[in-house]
């Protein structure tokens, strides 16, 4: 299989983050309704808040590249998928979450290395023995 194009992952990012943004949305409205306000700065429902925002990403993405397969909805609707050269467990997706989140921290530049990498991995890819490829 073909390793994913850059534009192909970047547009299945985008993809995703907006399904992570609505997610965080409905929880946050949720909280809002349950503590019967905004949260108190230094309350318990405002750490929460912070949680919520922290983990629904890694959450969002732990939970489809184990339960569907290697895919999340912007990798369906994208047609990639997530292989792993060992058996996908919740600490290779954590790992690559966080490879995922420091890489865009400085400045993107881990995604960008799948211009330059002749084999279109980025350095996520490459720290956690995975790989986004191509499905037909």
């Amino acid at each position: 299989m073909e390793n994913a194009s850059f534009i192909r992952r970047i547009f299945s990012l985008l993809y995703d983050s907006l399904a992570i943004l609505g997610t965080i949305f409905s929880l946050t409205l949720l909280l809002v309704i349950i503590n019967g306000g905004v949260p108190e700065k230094g309350s318990y429902a405002d750490y929460l808040q912070l949680l919520i925002t922290i983990l629904s990403g890694p959450v969002f993405y732990s939970y489809f590249w184990i339960a569907n397969n290697g895919q999340t909805l912007g990798m369906q609707a994208w047609k990639i998928k997530l292989i792993s050269e060992e058996e996908l467990t919740l600490r290779i997706c954590l790992l690559r979450c966080a490879f995922s989140t420091f890489s865009f921290l400085i400045l993107g530049i881990g995604y960008f290395y799948i211009l330059f990498n002749k084999e279109k991995r980025s350095l996520a890819d490459i720290a956690t023995s995975t790989r986004i490829s191509k499905i037909y």
